[in-house]
């Protein structure tokens, strides 16, 4: 029964025109909310314990579609680099659309049945919202400056790098990296809001987590399309020097939305919350 219920939504997948799914921003956006849900109703009958499942399900059912969008990105990149933004603002849109479909469908699960983030809230406690480091934060001065920025761009940084070269190595698997991203930011939104229960402390985490989810969306849209490249185009030819001058610039962009993300972070976000708390 669980079976069909993926398949048939992956056939679904194949009936669906490529241009709905790379033009209608909405489209993608619901389709990807949707299959949030599709993806935990079959955790919760074949993986019931094992609340990370959801985002593997979530990638499968993904998978199908997202990957038309990948192979378009090639083909338009192996043309050139001209009109860079123009050419790429529908591929952006479609991947945007997917990354904040997933984020509110697992907004909304978590908030319904916060088990559904088990994995991710786990993982938060341990390296950010433990009750000892969010003392230490509310128990002194906050001083925003270059230096905080630094630290925590480098961080950044460090998964946005192992993310691209992960997007290489898997091709379209990329669109695992943005489920779990999203899958996380949801966690961490929903698990501010149960410890404090402040719209306000949990909307102004977006301010920061949204161009640093943009940067990682670009980082895996460049890793993808590099990745087609290598098997698709001759090393030597101009198609492939196209694509890889166009997934520079992807990576650079993705970068300096990350090193913004940063400073929101440690300028906006953090004496936000260090205010509220």
């Amino acid at each position: 029964m669980i079976g069909k219920v993926i398949s048939r939504a992956m056939v679904l997948e194949q009936f669906l025109d490529r241009r709905i799914v790379l033009r209608h921003f909405s489209f993608v956006f619901i389709l990807s909310a949707v299959y949030v849900f599709v993806a935990y109703a079959v955790q919760q009958f074949v993986f019931p314990d094992q609340s990370l499942a959801t985002t593997l399900l979530l990638t499968i059912l993904l998978l199908p579609s997202l990957h038309h969008v990948i192979v378009v990105e090639e083909k338009i990149e192996s043309r050139g680099s001209s009109h860079f933004l123009r050419r790429h603002k529908t591929i952006l849109k479609c991947y945007l659309g997917a990354f904040l479909g997933v984020l509110v469908g697992f907004l909304v699960l978590g908030f319904v049945n916060p088990d559904t983030l088990h994995y991710q809230v786990v993982q938060l406690e341990q390296d950010h919202l433990h009750q000892d480091i969010v003392a230490s934060f509310a128990g002194q001065e906050y001083v925003p400056g270059i230096t905080k920025v630094v630290s925590l761009f480098s961080h950044n940084i460090e998964y946005l790098l192992i993310g691209f070269v992960l997007s290489i190595f898997y091709g379209a698997g990329a669109i695992f990296l943005i489920v779990y991203n999203a899958s996380f930011f949801a966690a961490f939104v929903v698990e501010i809001f149960s410890r404090w229960a402040s719209p306000l402390l949990a909307g102004v985490s977006l301010t920061h987590m949204l161009p640093e989810s943009a940067g990682f969306i670009l980082t895996a849209m460049a890793g993808a399309s590099l990745s087609r490249a290598l098997i698709h185009e001759k090393l030597a030819g101009d198609a492939f020097r196209n694509v890889l001058r166009n997934d520079v610039k992807l990576l650079v962009l993705g970068i300096l939305l990350v090193f913004f993300a940063a400073i929101l972070e440690v300028y906006v976000t953090a004496p936000v919350f260090h205010s509220l708390i």
